[in-house]
């Protein structure tokens, strides 16, 4: 992290200067290990004819997986009062323009990996010449990203440097592109022959710089406490078949004669042994004892440290079968759902932020708007019960909760609102359809009607 004044002037000498200062060697190492590029694969014994497996369990993609299914697996619900429906409304059609479900998804993966994820957001005009609102995840991959802080209590966001580096194929040259996002405007650089120039500056209307940043608990990844058991259980799993090898590749040990080339060639092919009767004369295998209940119990140690420490569960443990109320499995899994507890006080101020920007968007083309009037909803990805629904609709008849807490409280909806606007229709053409009509006969068809009676 990088911190400094906040009135600064943004010049190809600063950016060429942040950016010398900018290492990303933490999140590249991250992401090998989520990969499964783990240091056993760089293994090599001084004794190249020694097996040397390099397996891999990869415990750091399991965390991951796990920590965000459970955390953001079910999507983002967002509830608001009546008054606020076309506000929702709107937002809903930001949200659905840049699939903001896989958004959320890609953020919490990154956050996951790396400690953090970035997204940024910005304009851009449709081919009809509407203005369009966009949000986009940037991966770390791809582009590194540089964040630099005020000095203030607060930690404000002051600016942000997107930054890559490509090859021209055709000038067979290497390029780094830089984007510098401020609260006023975006700025382009590029660098060639280690010389930084602007190409140009564009300002924008967000009033805040427009790169958003979803931070992990404790802003450190899911499985960078682990690392080290991860190696300790590779180690352990590959070495167990390097051993089996050794067992396979044992030595043939003859007590009591001295066999020739020939005489070994003829007893392979014939699978016969003759030793004269000679005292101590005797053939057997060379092998290593092995202590496999130590190294078994070891392994055990180390997994159950890498279940502890990363707080996600075993889920394949037999603990976890048959039939267990509620209240027992919110024991097994208190620590995971602190640890989603956690990720949600980090993730929903990002979540309001990109909200708050959109807003002032929004509020820019002559809108009212209050983008505080709008409240994220996480829900757990655990398998629930019907139980659950109808104790929220037991909830609503006491009026104990709200309708619109309701919706917002069940998964399945993704837009309370709307939600509630598509009951509140189909309520009002239940009501049209089972209504009596009144029927107005004239004097002329009432004469006709009789005559045809008679």
């Amino acid at each position: 992290m990088i911190r400094m004044d906040s009135d600064f002037e943004v010049t190809p000498e600063l950016v060429q200067k942040l950016l010398e200062k900018h290492s990303t060697e933490r999140e590249k190492r991250l992401l090998k290990y989520y990969k499964g590029e783990h240091d056993i694969v760089n293994r090599k014994f001084d004794d190249e004819t020694k097996p040397n497996n390099k397996v891999v369990t990869n415990e750091c993609k399991r965390i991951t997986n796990v920590s965000v299914g459970y955390f953001i697996g079910k999507p983002v619900s967002y509830s608001t009062t009546k008054e606020n429906k076309d506000y929702m409304e709107r937002l809903q059609e930001v949200f659905d323009l840049n699939n903001e479900q896989k958004v959320n998804a890609d953020l919490a993966k990154s956050a996951s990996i790396y400690g953090y994820g970035v997204e940024v957001i910005y304009t851009s005009q449709s081919i009809t010449g509407e203005l369009e609102i966009r949000f986009a995840y940037l991966d770390l991959e791809e582009q590194d990203i540089l964040l630099v802080y005020d000095r203030s209590v607060e930690k404000n966001l002051i600016m942000a440097i997107r930054h890559y580096t490509y090859k021209d194929v055709v000038k067979d040259t290497t390029i780094k592109e830089a984007y510098v996002y401020t609260s006023d405007a975006i700025y382009h650089f590029r660098e060639n022959d280690g010389e930084m120039t602007m190409i140009d500056a564009d300002p924008h209307y967000f009033r805040e710089v427009p790169i958003n940043v979803y931070y992990n608990r404790d802003n450190i990844s899911d499985f960078e406490d682990i690392v080290t058991l991860n190696d300790a259980y590779n180690i352990l799993q590959s070495d167990d078949i390097n051993e089996s090898e050794y067992t396979n590749d044992a030595f043939l040990l003859i007590k009591g004669m001295i066999a020739e080339d020939e005489d070994i060639q003829k007893m392979k092919e014939k699978r016969v042994i003759h030793i004269e009767d000679a005292e101590g004369a005797g053939v057997e295998w060379l092998i290593k004892n092995l202590n496999d209940t130590w190294k078994e119990n070891l392994k055990t140690r180390l997994k159950n440290d890498i279940y502890t420490i990363s707080a996600t569960p075993n889920l394949s443990d037999s603990s976890f079968g048959g039939t267990q109320t509620g209240e027992a499995m919110k024991y097994k899994l208190k620590a995971f759902e602190d640890n989603r507890a956690s990720k949600e006080r980090e993730f929903k101020p990002a979540l309001q932020r990109r909200i708050r920007l959109i807003t002032n968007i929004l509020n820019y083309l002559r809108n009212n708007f209050d983008w505080r009037n709008i409240v994220p909803n996480f829900t757990a990805n655990l398998p629930k019960a019907d139980l659950t629904i109808a104790d929220i609709i037991n909830l609503v008849g006491s009026n104990i909760l709200s309708k619109d807490s309701s919706r917002a409280a069940i998964g399945i909806i993704e837009d309370p609102a709307h939600e509630a606007e598509k009951v509140q229709q189909e309520n009002e053409d239940y009501i049209d359809l089972n209504t009596p009509k009144e029927v107005i006969i004239d004097d002329e068809q009432d004469e006709e009607a009789l005559q045809g009676d008679k």
